[in-house]
């Protein structure tokens, strides 16, 4: 096998020419074209019986191809191990030539760019600290409260106000006419929720059980219907019910629709708590390792190999695609321009190197054990933690994602070692608003 390898003078992108003898290439057809021969079928001929040289006529060229497309790609790679180069993405072929007694081709391909680790003590990162409160929990158990709230029907003499559910019909005309969705009856509206169309809910507040009244407002300029988008309009509405929510007590009835069968309110407050741990443990670790990728992003400049840059692209449309055809959109309908994706999918396959460096220059590495642990601690949630284990013990490729994961937060604590540290200190509700 004869190699020649163009090396550019600046950038990634290589081109090799090979030259390969077609003796080992004969070889395979004529196997290939014995294998076809011991299971075709003609008329006229037994299985097994037709001559070779009837199945070299129509099946010739077909075999050569097939060899010739597996001789090509294992050449290409038994070429480029040769020359000791690393290969980014897939490559291109531009040439293949079948002269008979050789075969040559040429591909171009990227190569992995050298990655170079800043100093890690110069980096400047902030890491987030925090533990749960009692405080914590209150608001916790106040969500929980709200959550299980019920409305009860105000006196006749209520008046309407922000955070009460009034129960109404309404009609709506624009330029005097009545328009298609605009009335309805008998509709639940929490005042304040924003479910309605600006100055609506506002227009409510005040009004008391039986009481009509009319109110003007403007539809959106950017409102779905075009035909109602930007115009005036006034709606006639009648109150048949205000309600006011009524939170119930924490006692054991309360406790024990969340599961704590005991009823007491030590043993919730400290289920709560050991959950909300566990959450914001998460929630720390996710944020301080993307803390320090973001550190080591913007510190590391790595030529991008444009392959690699190009997949990711196809990676991240398709993935867009999948959500939109989960939220009911036909994907043959949807043109996306691969140019929105570019800087994401840099900043992604920039990032995939880094860390691939930092785990070789780190030594970081797995545990069977580690592994076994993550999993419990995060099934300790459910209700059957076993059943979730064993879920992804036999789904490798979410498994995968979660190895991914982890040996991205060991990366991190590494650097986080060495880096210029300041802690920040963070409740439970500004890591879940975050």
């Amino acid at each position: 096998m004869q190699v020649t390898v163009n090396k550019p003078e600046s950038g990634l992108e290589h081109e090799i020419e090979v030259v390969l003898p077609a003796d080992e290439i004969n070889a395979q057809v004529k196997q290939r074209l014995a294998e076809i021969r011991r299971t075709v079928k003609m008329d006229g001929f037994r299985p097994g019986k037709v001559p070779l040289s009837i199945v070299k006529k129509r099946y010739g060229a077909q075999a050569r191809q097939e060899v010739l497309s597996d001789v090509v790609y294992k050449a290409f790679y038994d070429a480029v191990a040769q020359e000791d180069l690393k290969v980014a993405g897939y490559p291109r072929f531009d040439q293949v030539e079948d002269k008979g007694d050789t075969v040559q081709f040429k591909a171009k391909f990227d190569v992995m760019p050298e990655v170079t680790l800043p100093n890690f003590s110069e980096l400047e990162v902030e890491k987030v600290v925090g533990e749960i409160t009692d405080e914590d929990v209150d608001a916790m158990i106040e969500k929980l409260r709200e959550q299980k709230k019920r409305w009860r029907a105000a006196n006749g003499n209520k008046k309407a106000a922000e955070g009460n559910q009034v129960i109404i019909d309404f009609e709506g005309f624009v330029d005097g006419e009545a328009f298609e969705g605009g009335k309805a009856e008998n509709v639940p509206l929490i005042l304040g929720s924003g479910r309605m169309i600006p100055g609506f809910e506002e227009g409510i507040i005040g009004m008391k059980k039986g009481e009509e009244r009319t109110i003007t407002v403007t539809f959106p300029e950017n409102y779905h219907a075009e035909n109602l988008a930007g115009k005036e309009a006034e709606f006639k509405i009648k109150v048949h019910s205000v309600q006011v929510a009524e939170k119930p007590e924490v006692d054991e009835e309360f406790i024990k629709d969340f599961g704590v069968e005991s009823g007491d309110v030590d043993e919730f407050r400290k289920e709560i708590s050991e959950s909300m741990a566990r959450e914001m443990k998460r929630l720390i670790t996710a944020q301080n390792r993307n803390a320090v990728l973001a550190a080591l992003d913007d510190a590391v400049d790595i030529d991008l190999p444009k392959s690699l840059v190009d997949q990711e692209i196809q990676t991240l449309m398709q993935n867009q695609l999948r959500e939109l055809q989960m939220q009911g959109v036909d994907p043959a309908q949807v043109k996306l321009d691969a140019e929105a994706f570019r800087a994401r999918a840099e900043q992604r396959v920039r990032l995939g190197l880094i860390i691939g460096k930092l785990i070789e220059s780190l030594g970081v590495a797995l545990t069977p054990e580690e592994i076994e642990a993550y999993l419990r601690d995060q099934a300790s949630a459910y209700e059957d933690p076993e059943e979730v284990v064993n879920w992804y013990k036999q789904h490798p490729e979410h498994l995968r994602e979660i190895e991914a994961i982890l040996l991205e937060n060991k990366v991190a604590d590494a650097v986080l070692e060495q880096a210029k540290v300041k802690e920040v200190s963070k409740r439970f509700e500004e890591l879940t608003a975050a």
